[in-house]
């Protein structure tokens, strides 16, 4: 199973995510994706300007998901 990174990019920092996670496909990476957004959305985190990207193994951007 392939794993992805979901990291944040906000004018004033970034979050990497070192472990990743193993998802089945792209689509599963999209969708945590947006749930991750949603949920610290929910939680209060509004960064101006901030996208969460999904990344491949390989270091490919294969999603984003602004905030």
């Amino acid at each position: 199973m392939p794993r992805y990174h979901f990291l944040i990019h906000a004018s004033d920092h970034k979050h990497d995510d070192p472990d990743g996670l193993h998802l089945p496909s792209h689509d599963a990476a999209r969708d945590h994706g947006h749930r991750v957004v949603r949920e610290l959305k929910e939680g209060g985190y509004h960064p101006s300007g901030a996208t969460l990207l999904v990344q491949d193994e390989a270091g490919e951007i294969i999603h984003s998901v602004p905030f």
